[in-house]
């Protein structure tokens, strides 16, 4: 499904403590995907969207239980 996309790996946090988070797989969709974003641990696709598009959001890889973060900045 995901063949061929750009990959970005989503920065990992130590648990969610700022802003909402989801729960992924199922792939969290925000638009036709352009770019797959993978969990910073296990690598597992979680989120299809634009370069830049989602801020502000954790998601919870429920593949391995990792914390992620959109936000380049997340701590």
């Amino acid at each position: 499904m995901s063949a061929g996309h750009p990959k970005i790996r989503l920065k990992i946090i130590p648990h969610s403590t700022r802003g909402p988070f989801l729960k992924a797989p199922p792939v969290l969709v925000a638009s036709d995907h352009t770019v797959d974003f993978t969990c910073g641990v296990c690598g597992t696709v979680l989120m299809h969207a634009e370069n830049d598009q989602v801020h502000n959001l954790n998601i919870l890889c429920t593949e391995c239980g990792s914390f992620n973060s959109t936000d380049i900045d997340a701590v």
